[in-house]
C-alpha cells in the first residue's frame, strides 16, 4: 500500500510540474503573441502612412497635370478672344474713321 502511495505521490508531483511547465509556456506564448501583435500593428501604421504619403504624392501629381492642361487650354481660348477682339478693334477704328469723315 505504501508502494502504491509513493507512486501516486510521484504522479501527483509529475502532474504539478506538467501543469506549472503548461503555465509557464502558456504564459510564454501570451507575451510573444502580444509582442508580434503590436509589431503587426506598428507595422500596419507604418504601411498606412506611406500608402496616404504614395496616395498623396499622386494626387499632387495628378492635379498638377490637370492645372497644366487646363492653362494649356486657357491659352489657346486667349488667343483666339485676342484675334476676336483685333478684328473687332479694327472694325471699331474704321467706324470712328467713317464717323469722323462724315461729320466734316
Amino acid at each position: 500500500m505504501e508502494n502504491v502511495w509513493g507512486e501516486l505521490k510521484k504522479i501527483e508531483a509529475e502532474a504539478l510540474q506538467i501543469t506549472s511547465d503548461a503555465q509557464d509556456k502558456a504564459k510564454q506564448i501570451v507575451a510573444v503573441s502580444k509582442q508580434e501583435a503590436q509589431k503587426l500593428v506598428e507595422d500596419s501604421k507604418a504601411n498606412a502612412e506611406a500608402e496616404a504619403q504614395r496616395l498623396y504624392a499622386q494626387a499632387v501629381a495628378k492635379a498638377n497635370v490637370q492645372r497644366e492642361e487646363q492653362l494649356r487650354a486657357n491659352q489657346v481660348e486667349i488667343k483666339k478672344l485676342k484675334v476676336v477682339a483685333e478684328q473687332g478693334m479694327d472694325q471699331a477704328v474704321d467706324f470712328i474713321v467713317k464717323a469722323v469723315l462724315e461729320a466734316n
